[in-house]
């Protein structure tokens, strides 16, 4: 439902939600807060976190874990990571204006090394 109220609007979910009736919506969102995320090897993320993740973890939380501000990055693929950082660096994704400004200030090198780390957790 937040794709409707645009409070995280993100052009992949809204194209696809957008004929859901709201029992529908809350199916889905039910049928996805059951799922658990997959299990890491230990140690995956045993590196230290690179000097600039700490910026990220105001939002997305310890462990990046994500909550109320922002969304879970722990698991997520390193592909989608760099190249959604990139996509708000660049301007092509403007549903947050902070992400714009904050990924805008990172260089390319730091991006991919932040992406490397959360992927591993």
């Amino acid at each position: 439902m937040t794709s409707r109220a645009e409070i995280r609007n993100f052009e992949v979910m809204s194209w696809m939600t957008i004929n859901f009736s709201p029992a529908e919506l809350t199916t889905a969102a039910a049928s996805f807060a059951k799922k658990s995320w997959p299990v890491r090897p230990v140690g995956a993320a045993a590196t230290l976190p690179p000097a600039m993740a700490a910026v990220c973890q105001v939002c997305h939380q310890q462990n990046f874990v994500g909550g109320l501000a922002a969304p879970r990055l722990a698991g997520q693929s390193y592909e989608y990571l760099v190249e959604t950082m990139r996509r708000y660096a660049e301007g092509e994704r403007a549903n947050s204006p902070e992400m714009k400004t904050i990924m805008a200030a990172i260089s390319p090198a730091e991006r991919e090394a932040i992406a490397r780390y959360i992927s591993g957790l």
